[in-house]
């Protein structure tokens, strides 16, 4: 009882700090009907009973049945998870077989490689597969009933503005790639063919991420880049994103290099700059989400530690990340490294879902970069819209490749 009263009072006292008056309450129904106010805010929930989408309007909060279960959702999740870890594994045992044929370059040590090589190929081959199947399945069971409910039609002229919607998934389905449902070989049978699509972590923070203050820092962008990580593959591609961001923002591009991008610089440069970019390595902990973060040339730089400066910033792109899949064991607690970072301050955030080829990343970098560019500024506002029309470039060179496009997400308003 007295530890009870105890918590009763701290709670308590923490409502009255300004701002956190809401602390440990639902927010009012009205409030975060607020969410959708720039188009439909869509919370997907599965249960051992039932499965529903919850569709967030400014005026109402519908339910719509969904025919799928929390077997089918566990049995899809489980492949398209193995798929992707099996192609990681196969990349990262290529680039080690490479490494060592390199510098012992014997018969035994060259075939050694080539059967990785092989591995690799067999890999990929299944997991586009499993990734088509995915996103068809997607289309069917969540994202065609969810577009027709929402009233979002097939294609749109790239000349109009097209609509916004966000995903707000739980449990499993946090690690499902909903924003890319659908059947990339037909037009218009697709999500990224009828709206813009975010992701945000709950409507609170949708709600609040619009209520930010411009961040007032005197620098705009910080670049941290590590083409070579101690234990990891290289990112040579890691120089064009840097010649590309000191083009764009001359002296102010702050970059901080190799030896010199260590977590005290970067911690100490993050608040002195309204954006950041990240050409580096990272890792996601589904289980404890503040130990998850940034690969830097001393250690891993946590969310944790970037977080107890939190302080409203601008956007932030993750670019090469390495970023582990997981959560099968406690889906309700997974939190992806862009929500993460977006709780910490940054009102955007753009991320990928898995490690993917840094050229490929190199390219998207500079397309985002140029369709956000604007009379001498960045607008962030437009980094959702910016990367829709890049990704879709992307999927209708090689829609029958959707790893070449799917993992890029964006996260905020």
């Amino acid at each position: 009882m007295a530890l009870s009263r105890r918590w009763a009072n701290l709670v308590e006292e923490v409502r009255g700090v300004p701002g956190f008056e809401s602390f440990r309450r639902p927010l009012p129904a009205a409030e975060l009907r607020d969410a959708a106010a720039h188009g439909p805010v869509v919370a997907v929930n599965v249960s051992q009973r039932r499965a529903d989408a919850l569709l967030v309007s400014p005026d109402d909060v519908a339910s719509l049945p969904l025919n799928l279960t929390a077997e089918d959702v566990y049995e899809t999740v489980r492949a398209y998870v193995e798929s992707v870890e099996q192609h990681q594994e196969c990349l990262a045992a290529l680039e080690n077989a490479m490494i060592v044929a390199q510098t012992a370059p014997t018969a035994r040590h060259y075939q050694a490689y080539q059967k990785a090589t092989s591995a690799l190929v067999e890999a990929e081959t299944a997991m586009e597969s499993v990734l088509t199947s995915t996103l068809e399945w997607l289309w069917e069971t969540i994202g065609l009933p969810v577009a027709e409910a929402c009233g979002l039609q097939a294609p749109l002229p790239e000349s109009k503005v097209w609509p916004r919607m966000w995903w707000c998934p739980t449990g499993l389905l946090t690690l499902l790639p909903l924003h890319a449902a659908g059947f990339h070989r037909e037009p218009g049978r697709s999500l990224m063919d009828r709206a813009v699509v975010s992701y945000t972590p709950s409507l609170r923070a949708l709600t609040e991420s619009r209520r930010w203050k411009r961040s007032t820092a005197p620098r705009d962008m910080l670049h941290v880049a590590l083409h070579t990580t101690p234990g990891l593959s290289d990112l040579p591609h890691v120089r064009r994103e840097r010649d590309l961001l000191t083009a764009l923002f001359g002296t102010g591009c702050t970059t901080l290099e190799g030896s010199m991008a260590d977590r005290a610089s970067v911690l100490r440069e993050l608040p002195r700059h309204r954006c950041a970019h990240f050409s580096c390595h990272a890792l996601s902990n589904s289980i404890r989400p503040a130990e998850g973060g940034l690969l830097l040339s001393d250690g891993l730089l946590s969310i944790g530690a970037i977080a107890a400066d939190h302080q409203h910033r601008e956007f932030a792109f993750l670019s090469a990340c390495k970023t582990a899949l997981g959560g099968l064991l406690a889906p309700d607690e997974s939190m992806t490294l862009s929500a993460a970072l977006h709780y910490t301050g940054y009102r955007h955030v753009i991320a990928t879902l898995w490690s993917i080829h840094d050229s490929v990343a190199a390219t998207v970098v500079e397309d985002v970069y140029r369709e956000m560019y604007e009379n001498g500024t960045l607008r962030c506002e437009h980094a959702a819209v910016a990367l829709h029309r890049v990704v879709r470039r992307l999927r209708d060179m090689s829609p029958d490749n959707p790893s070449h496009w799917m993992p890029f997400t964006h996260t905020g308003p």
